[in-house]
């Protein structure tokens, strides 16, 4: 089995391309994955957005606040199951990215109902400290991972964990290539894509 660690912006476009190319390969896959999608946020993703949309600098606090805001939604979601907590962040990534929608607590709340989380329970999450202290191992997460350019995939072998390989900025093809390469074994490293490392496993994570 394959444990993949995925990091995302909460509203890059390039994050949302490859948030669907990584699902789609692991839907279609014989090998079994655990997938885990953790989103990033920081003063350099915010600035790298207003370039790429050519914001003013002006709303750079409110936009990071909104920001802010879909992330702590999206780990609420996650609270009443993985599978909807993605149903969230693709309708919440749909709404902004697509449609072009500012994000609001209350666009939180109609998506929410949308996928058909228990709203309730997701006003109750969204609000608590809980979510703002997992957000913030979210972030370290990232960093302990070698995660700087987002979108960023960390991929392990369960079979053989001593290591994983960092990718970043990758497409369909290479993401399949690399899945097969930890498949393949563990022990011979000769080959590593361009832009790839090597990254010592660890237990990041446990859900």
């Amino acid at each position: 089995m394959l444990e993949t660690y995925l990091f995302i912006t909460p509203w890059g476009d390039e994050c949302f391309k490859c948030e669907k190319e990584t699902i789609r390969y692991f839907g279609r896959a014989e090998e079994k994955v655990d997938l885990k999608i953790f989103p990033v946020l920081n003063m350099q993703v915010v600035l790298n957005y207003m370039k790429h949309n050519q914001v003013k600098n002006g709303n750079y606090n409110d936009l990071f606040n909104r920001m802010y805001l879909t992330c702590l939604d999206y780990k609420a979601a996650c609270y009443q199951g993985r599978a909807k907590g993605r149903q969230f962040l693709v309708a919440m990534q749909k709404s902004v990215i697509d449609k072009g929608e500012s994000y609001s607590i209350e666009l939180g709340s109609q998506l929410a109902q949308q996928v058909g989380l228990d709203l309730t329970m997701f006003e109750d999450d969204r609000r608590s400290e809980m979510v703002q202290k997992e957000f913030k191992h979210d972030q370290q997460l990232a960093h302990e991972m070698g995660a700087e350019s987002i979108p960023a995939a960390v991929i392990f072998n369960v079979k053989d964990e001593e290591y994983g390989i960092l990718m970043d900025h990758y497409d369909y093809q290479t993401l399949a290539s690399v899945c097969k390469l930890k498949l393949a074994s563990d022990d011979d490293n000769s080959f590593i894509p361009r832009h790839f490392s090597l990254l010592e496993h660890r237990n990041y994570f446990s859900d």
